[in-house]
């Protein structure tokens, strides 16, 4: 067991949203894709097929464009299968083939989101790093299919800090960068920055370090 791993502690309770309580309507739309993935994946496990019409009923609040635009993408990118019913009048059959437990990140012509992918590089390497500054952890998370700008991976620390995940243990000097560690590690998914800082792990949204007040959520890996 790493350094890391033996500082880090579990708590339970619940996290505040968004200032303003803005953060029902925020995440009811970060959360869209993650509840259509939801219901086919529930549809696929029970019937193995299932139509548009179906999907769209199943999620009871989106849209019958969005939960059509998001099968196309997953079924360019491999991960639901169609079957036209062309010799019994017409109809469309989907079923999910690669389960996930997150939805996967597509845009709509089916590439993965390379935004989303950087920031889960990105977040994959703080909770390996006992501490880093923002140059070394661009070069450390960069894989040949998805490189990580140093301008990118400053941003995101900056953000995470104000955020409340990230503390400074290390302020910058001439000639020597600001180093940080990973304060609260809420999960192996991302949080993903927007205008604000959503945790996927959570379902919750962060505009500052009083976002993590004294009564926190059930974490992997906060450290004191």
């Amino acid at each position: 067991m790493t350094a890391l791993a033996k500082g880090r502690r579990r708590t339970r309770a619940k996290m505040p949203l968004l200032r303003g309580e803005i953060g029902s309507k925020a995440n009811s739309r970060l959360n869209t894709r993650q509840h259509i993935w939801q219901v086919i994946c529930d549809l696929t496990r029970a019937h193995e097929w299932f139509t548009l019409s179906e999907a769209v009923k199943s999620t009871a609040s989106c849209a019958t464009s969005t939960v059509r635009q998001y099968l196309h993408a997953l079924h360019v990118a491999g991960y639901v299968e169609r079957r036209d019913l062309t010799d019994q009048g017409g109809g469309v059959l989907w079923r999910v083939v690669r389960f996930a437990r997150a939805a996967p990140r597509l845009r709509r012509d089916g590439t993965p989101s390379r935004d989303w992918r950087g920031q889960q590089q990105l977040w994959n390497a703080m909770r390996k790093l006992q501490s880093f500054d923002w140059h070394e952890l661009a070069a450390i998370a960069s894989t040949p299919e998805c490189p990580v700008a140093p301008g990118t991976a400053q941003r995101y620390v900056g953000l995470l800090h104000r955020a409340g995940y990230l503390a400074k243990v290390q302020p910058a000097r001439a000639g020597r960068r600001a180093r940080w560690r990973l304060k609260y590690d809420t999960g192996p998914r991302a949080p993903r920055v927007i205008r604000a800082v959503h945790d996927p792990n959570t379902g919750q949204i962060h505009i500052g370090p009083d976002s993590f007040n004294d009564q926190r959520p059930t974490v992997t890996g906060e450290q004191p």
